[in-house]
């Protein structure tokens, strides 16, 4: 489960072989929540409002750099690394 960001204390992952649609998890102060890359919705769980935008406004910042490296990701192919 590889780490791709950390954005304000949140931490940013995508799952080896996970469902669609593609989607992060996201994870901060013991909560976890689902969100897809395609629109920023969550599809799943709860952050704190604050750090839900943060990771939405980065999200759309990074929206492309994020569907590729979810599609290396799934096809086995991701060296690590944050963006």
């Amino acid at each position: 489960m590889p780490t791709i960001a950390i954005v304000e204390g949140v931490r940013v992952v995508i799952y080896h072989k996970d469902h669609v649609p593609p989607h992060l998890h996201v994870f901060f102060g013991g909560k976890e929540a689902l969100v897809s890359i395609a629109t920023g919705e969550v599809l799943h769980g709860t952050l704190p409002r604050p750090k839900m935008r943060a990771v939405q406004r980065w999200l759309e910042n990074n929206r492309d750099q994020v569907a590729y490296i979810w599609d290396e990701i799934q096809a086995g192919r991701y060296d690590g690394g944050m963006i």
